[in-house]
């Protein structure tokens, strides 16, 4: 059976503002009823591509097709998405029911209607109390709440989030992440959400976009971004706390293949047709986890660890059932995660072990991960 075609199709998409390349020829299919993420830091270009398909800025360059129709030369207002903006963008003068209900009342659509849609989303964001309202008198909170739902109330085919939940208190910011999903799985509708925060990509999207410096760097799963990313960038970005680096020089002893820095070295045969081929000046990054770092005594037979490496612990940071521990290895820095209850302290030696396995290698110059 063949795949439905994309809701959303960005071709070549390209955005410059003088002379500055904001977003770099991006394509990217989005599928219909799909739950994508824009992800990275602030000024990747990830907020540009979501106001291009709003159709509140123009490419430079590029398609935007909605379904069969090419949009990009259409007015924001007919091309079927809604768009919540960072900034809120109310009715200060109107209450909370009156800016809720106005995308439905400039539509035709009748009182009765308008007034069960109105209430129907005022119950899911915490907003009935507060109907009647002024949205000039509301806390930053709930102004979101309202923007969120002015979009959502009249169910466009594609939303468009521009990172909605960064004023909402910690407590209510998760519970508006599932409440989000939810929605999105009832209404079965397109969400193309913004954020720099990783916790929320991972979480809500179905897919994630990780761009960097307007270039998309890797399009994939949540799973699949953590356990398979496909440049450095996406390796350090993703993960708390972040991936280790180790700047590495492949070579060939006696017939085996290496990798090593200083006096580290680990064997690499399994992996030396994909480096030969794929980093062939030799220099290589390895990329660990923190949580594939461990104290030697915490080792278990099911794990395939290095040869004993002593390090030494700089700093404990205790952080509920676990702790960040940053030890010094041969000269190498590195960060690992233990149990909370495990005994460590700065200023003392132990072993540490690193499953081969779990290894991340990029080549140092193109930054692309070696498969």
């Amino acid at each position: 059976m063949m795949d439905p075609p994309p809701i959303i199709r960005l071709r070549n998409l390209r955005k410059e503002f003088n002379g500055t390349v904001a977003v770099a020829n991006l394509d990217l299919d989005v599928a219909d009823g799909e739950f994508i993420c824009f992800l990275g830091p602030s000024g990747c270009g990830k907020t540009t591509t979501l106001r291009m398909i709003a159709g509140l800025e123009t490419p430079t360059v590029g398609e935007i097709w909605l379904r069969d129709q090419r949009i990009d030369a259409l007015p924001p207002q007919r091309r079927g998405v809604g768009f919540v903006f960072q900034n809120y963008a109310l009715f200060w003068h109107m209450s909370v029911y009156d800016n809720l209900a106005f995308g439905l009342r400039v539509r035709g659509i009748a009182p009765a209607e308008v007034d069960a849609r109105v209430r129907e989303i005022a119950e899911s964001l915490e907003l009935s109390p507060i109907l009647r309202q002024r949205a000039a008198r509301l806390d930053l909170s709930a102004m979101q709440r309202v923007a969120l739902g002015r979009t959502l109330v009249v169910r466009p085919q594609v939303l468009l989030l521009d990172e909605p939940l960064n004023n909402f208190r910690p407590g209510l910011r998760e519970m508006m992440r599932g409440e989000l999903k939810r929605m999105q799985l009832s209404l079965g509708r397109t969400m193309i959400y913004v954020t720099h925060d990783q916790e929320e990509a991972m979480t809500m999207g179905d897919r994630v976009l990780v761009m960097n410096a307007g270039r998309l760097e890797q399009v994939a799963a949540p799973r699949e971004i953590y356990r398979r990313p496909a440049t450095l960038f996406v390796a350090g970005f993703i993960g708390r706390p972040p991936m280790n680096f180790i700047e590495t020089q492949y070579h060939v002893e006696d017939g085996r293949a290496f990798l090593g820095h200083g006096r580290l070295r680990w064997e690499i045969d399994t992996r030396r047709d994909a480096i030969e081929h794929q980093a062939p000046s030799g220099r290589v990054i390895v990329g660990i986890r923190p949580e594939d770092v461990w104290p030697a005594v915490l080792a278990v037979q099911e794990r395939e660890p290095a040869e004993l490496t002593p390090a030494r612990v700089e700093l404990v940071q205790p952080l509920a059932r676990k702790k960040i521990v940053d030890v010094n290895a041969r000269g190498v820095a590195l960060k690992m995660v233990v149990p909370g209850a495990f005994p460590v302290r700065a200023g003392q030696t132990l072993d540490v072990v690193m499953d081969r396995r779990a290894f991340h290698l990029f080549d140092a110059q193109t930054g692309r991960a070696i498969d």
